[in-house]
Parts: C-alpha cells; structure tokens; sequence
C-alpha cells in the first residue's frame, strides 16, 4: 500500500534532478542523492535496523546524523537513551497522534531488544534457518506497528 506513492516520490527526485549524486568511478551517473525507499532491501532484509533503515531512507539518514550521532557515548556506542530520543524525534516528526508515539515507542524497544538478541546469538544455535526465521518474526512486529499509521 506504502510502496507506490514512495516510488512515486523516487521517480519525481530523479526526474528533477534532486536525486542526482555525480558520477561513479566507471564513469556511470549516480541517482542515489535522495532515495525515499529501497523495496528489494525491505522484504528481504532479516533485522528491524536494516528493515527500517531501508524505509524512508533519506529521512532516516539524516535522523542518523543529526540526532543519534549526537547521542552516542565516548566509545561510539549507540545505547538506548539514544535510540529512543530519535524515534521519539521521528515521531514529533510525524506528528501529534498518540499512535505514532506508542508506534515509534515500541520499535525502539524492538530494535534494543533486537540488539540484545543479537549479541546473545549463541544461545539460538538451535533455531534453523535462523535468517529466515528472523526475516518473517521482524516482518510480522514491523506490520503489527505499522497498522498505527493507518
């Protein structure tokens, strides 16, 4: 449902020529400047980071730069206080809607909780197929928040 008026603000960046990032080192022309939404990387990515990286990307790029980086501890370390404040900021963003807020709210708790699972990997040794079972349980809980918007 999403996707289409994405696409659509892709195709009017490059068509105005917004979304024009030079040339690569083959001597190709780079229209990557501004992407609002990579598809292929969000039904086929297998974590919340990467999946919500991919969506709104620009938006996210500059929420990354702007807001959490300013957060981070001395080591670099993104930690929670952090994610936090930036969905929080992603959802003052959006708007004065209590869902969004709830929404936002819980994908920083999924993302953190996303985190600690990761680092705890070897405890799931004895999940098969662990990617694709991670791909379809974040595309449920991102799906279940996403209804907020709706």
């Amino acid at each position: 449902m999403y996707y289409s008026p994405w696409l659509i603000i892709d195709a009017a960046s490059k068509a105005s020529g917004i979304a024009f990032n030079g040339k690569s080192k083959d001597g190709e022309l780079k229209w990557d400047r501004v992407v609002s939404i990579y598809v292929w990387a969000i039904e086929t990515g297998f974590t919340p980071i990467k999946m919500m990286a991919y969506w709104n990307h620009t938006c996210h790029l500059w929420l990354k730069h702007y807001v959490q980086n300013r957060l981070v501890d001395d080591k670099g370390k993104v930690l929670t206080y952090a994610t936090f404040i930036t969905f929080m900021v992603s959802a003052f963003w959006h708007g004065f809607y209590p869902f969004y807020y709830f929404m936002f709210f819980m994908c920083g708790c999924f993302v953190e909780v996303a985190k600690e699972i990761y680092r705890s990997r070897i405890l799931f040794t004895w999940v098969p197929y662990p990617r694709f079972v991670c791909h379809i349980l974040t595309m449920i809980i991102l799906n279940y928040l996403g209804t907020s918007f709706a």
